[in-house]
């Protein structure tokens, strides 16, 4: 499978799987969260996908919130 380089310019987009992972939750709950909005996503094909910068602002506005 061909991979771009990530440059400045690019960012690596995360599968929900993925998503769970960094955040070290379940999947369910990392669907939930895609699916409320709370993290913006798109979908491609029949996958989820959500850009790294997205999860950061989302773990910066929880530290901001006390959440």
């Amino acid at each position: 499978m061909f991979s771009y380089p990530q440059t400045e310019g690019t960012q690596k987009l995360l599968s929900a799987e993925e998503l769970a992972r960094e955040l070290g939750v379940g999947r369910t709950t990392a669907y939930n969260l895609l699916w409320s909005g709370q993290i913006p996503s798109m979908k491609i094909g029949r996958l989820r996908k959500v850009h790294r910068s997205d999860v950061i602002a989302f773990i910066q506005s929880l530290e901001k919130t006390g959440g």
